[in-house]
């Protein structure tokens, strides 16, 4: 079930840096998000993917209808382009997991390497949801939407435990395998050049998300 592949740090600081680039990009775009429900309100995206029953899911949709001219057209670009650009934050996120999962297995034998192994390519799985969880809300986005059928909703329930089982047990895991393994001194001092670039991604992310933010309030 192990896979080798060459440099993996490398690989996870790449596919880490693209997916908090896209999260700023997406967190750049929630800003526009709001919909007319009983009073005009901000919505974020897991308000679409974990309504409490269809007929919320619906109320929102429509509610961005219902907004002014403008500001529905501003909301709905940035919740379609959000959308797209989540296209490319699922393989730098799921990437991202599968590789620690595989840096952890690698420094196990037998069960340990087989479990966190599966565990790396659940995450095929995972991607697979949410890329039908994109598709089934683009489709949504419409004026006309009508809630789905209880056993489709179900089945989109289903889908979402899923998608977030699998990817929140894989990170669970794997993170707290490395930082056991850290911690006992198992561990290269090549790895720890990687890990600081990976902290350097963070702080960039977390300083450009802050400015963005206080551009954006700066605007309205």
């Amino acid at each position: 079930m192990e896979i080798q592949i060459v440099n993996n740090w490398m690989w996870l600081c790449i596919a880490f840096g693209v997916m908090l680039l896209t999260v700023l990009i997406k967190s750049f775009q929630s800003r526009y998000f709001y919909t007319h429900d009983v009073v005009e309100r901000k919505f974020s995206t897991m308000d679409l993917e974990l309504p409490s029953s269809a007929q919320e899911l619906v109320n929102i949709i429509k509610g961005i209808f219902l907004l002014p001219v403008d500001k529905s057209q501003k909301t709905l670009k940035a919740l379609k382009g959000q959308l797209y650009v989540d296209f490319i934050f699922m393989p730098a996120a799921y990437g991202s997991v599968f590789l620690v999962c595989m840096i952890v297995a690698g420094k196990m034998s037998h069960l340990g390497n087989y479990v966190f192994s599966v565990l790396g390519w659940l995450q095929i799985v995972a991607w697979l949801c949410d890329i039908i969880e994109n598709i089934y809300l683009l489709n949504k986005i419409d004026p006309g939407v009508v809630p789905s059928q209880p056993a489709i909703h179900k089945a989109w329930q289903v889908l979402e435990i899923t998608k977030w089982g699998i990817v929140m047990t894989g990170t669970v895991c794997a993170v707290f395998g490395l930082i056991y393994f850290w911690l006992v001194g198992h561990y290269s001092y090549s790895s720890l050049c990687y890990l600081l670039i990976i902290i350097g991604e963070i702080v960039f992310f977390i300083i450009a998300d802050k400015m963005l933010s206080k551009k954006s309030k700066s605007n309205t």
